[in-house]
């Protein structure tokens, strides 16, 4: 299969009888906007900035972080699934996206990249659940950061609790400025925390 029918394949499973029903539920929606809304609102973008989000999945949070950044900063883009990583830098290049991310492919546990090179890193929804090592993942994602470098973390309570999240930041010199639970949908409960290096 070619890369422009891999693209075909990815927009029709968004649409799919299995999972556009929850693409299109106000569950989903509602989660997608209060995580927009809480980095549009939370976060200072500022000339120069770096990011870099943990956990490509179909890669609409990147997407929305590429364009919140875009004439002011750059970001990268890291997934351990090579078809992940390839299908979306494809995807951002035939789509045009104005502000693409560097895309790497990697696992965050085994970081190859270099320590202290973001401002901003983000780990959003299942990511964290999916590596299967909580405290190693949170110690791999403010390694990346400079120092009073943010990082934002958006969790389902279901896998992880904000109790958990304070109680492995007080181990370590980080600071919590923010936890925040969102329970309109009660199935779909969730949290974002903002911390800083």
């Amino acid at each position: 299969m070619n890369k422009d029918e891999q693209l075909l394949k990815l927009y029709l499973d968004l649409h799919n009888p299995e999972s556009y029903p929850w693409n299109m539920s106000p569950e989903s929606l509602y989660i997608e906007y209060v995580t927009r809304h809480y980095i549009r609102y939370r976060i200072t973008v500022f000339e120069g900035m770096k990011a870099c989000n943990i956990g490509i999945g179909v890669g609409e949070w990147d997407d929305y972080l590429g364009y919140t950044l875009l004439g002011k900063g750059t970001l990268t883009s890291v997934d351990i699934d090579a078809e992940i990583f390839d299908l979306f830098r494809y995807r951002q290049w035939r789509e045009g996206h104005p502000n693409p991310s560097t895309v790497v492919c990697m696992d965050v546990l085994n970081s190859t990249l270099s320590n202290d090179l973001f401002d901003l890193v983000t780990i959003i929804g299942s990511t964290v659940k999916q590596t299967g090592e909580y405290e190693k993942t949170f110690h791999s994602c403010f390694d990346l950061l400079h120092k009073n470098g943010v990082l934002v973390y958006m969790d389902f309570l279901k896998n992880h609790t904000d109790d958990e999240f304070v109680q492995f930041i007080q181990s370590t010199p980080h600071r919590i400025e923010d936890i925040s639970r969102y329970n309109e949908y009660p199935q779909v409960d969730f949290l974002i925390c903002r911390a800083r290096k």
